[in-house]
């Protein structure tokens, strides 16, 4: 094992061991859990489809909490580093800047993935409990999830290497949530008899993440089936995006002076 994958596995793993002490990432761990075991609850409410109930309930706060791991956490990993200025012993050591950045990312990726598998396990329960099993449908839902918290990730690592914590949080969030318009956006531009309308949207279309391709929530709940090549497709255009933002934030934080 070279330098560069020693350093980037060690500040990982100094990552990891970090946040599993972070009491707002237990705080949101917890909060998911009671949410997800509260749609048993929720479905019995209704009449047939309880399996749908809590799918739905399940998946959309896996997506929710996670989104709030990895904007929150994810800006403190930089610019709440360089907010405190607790990032200068780090990297006052022999450590490229973007090793540390890549550095923090792999371990905030590890306590995401931990995150999406405990989520995985008590929705699994939750069904069991209610007499269903989870699908395969469910189980991509959950593997597009982690890929969109990935992006999410490195959009906040790309946004905190460069601005304050509290801009890096809102243009992170502000992210996500067109993210998940930008079909809606897309359409309304090709419906529009503006020029700059139809501009504007076509350039917002190409330059931001579409994560509608990566929600399957809908398809879960419902139980439907979904071609393999529609998530791998989708895994990977997320993944793409994400090393795009990494590229982009080590460029970046390279070129900042930190004095």
């Amino acid at each position: 094992m070279n330098a560069f994958a020693t350093q980037l596995v060690v500040l990982a793993g100094n990552t990891l061991r970090e946040l599993v002490r972070s009491k707002l990432l237990y705080n949101l761990l917890i909060f998911a859990v009671l949410l997800i075991a509260s749609s048993m609850f929720v479905a019995q409410l209704t009449i047939g489809q309880w399996d749908r109930i809590i799918l739905d309930m399940g998946l959309a706060a896996t997506q929710i909490v996670g989104m709030l791991i990895s904007i929150l956490i994810g800006v403190g990993l930089v610019a709440g580093e360089i907010d405190r200025r607790t990032i200068y012993p780090t990297l006052a050591r022999p450590l490229s800047r973007g090793t540390f950045l890549l550095g923090r990312y792999a371990g905030l990726l590890l306590v995401l993935a931990l995150n999406v598998l405990v989520m995985m396990g008590v929705l699994g329960l939750v069904l069991h409990m209610a007499g269903y099993g989870i699908s395969q449908t469910a189980l991509q839902a959950m593997l597009l999830i982690f890929i969109e918290l990935a992006v999410l990730s490195a959009a906040a690592i790309f946004f905190g290497s460069f601005t304050t914590p509290m801009l890096a949080a809102a243009f992170s969030l502000s992210l996500f949530l067109i993210g998940h318009l930008l079909g809606d956006l897309q359409a309304f531009g090709k419906r529009s008899h503006s020029e700059a309308a139809k501009l504007a949207t076509s350039a917002a279309y190409r330059i931001l993440p579409d994560l509608g391709l990566l929600d399957l929530k809908a398809q879960a709940a419902s139980n439907l089936p979904v071609a393999s090549h529609a998530v791998w497709t989708g895994a990977l255009y997320g993944l793409s995006y994400a090393a795009v933002l990494l590229t982009l934030a080590v460029i970046v934080f390279r070129k900042r002076d930190l004095k």
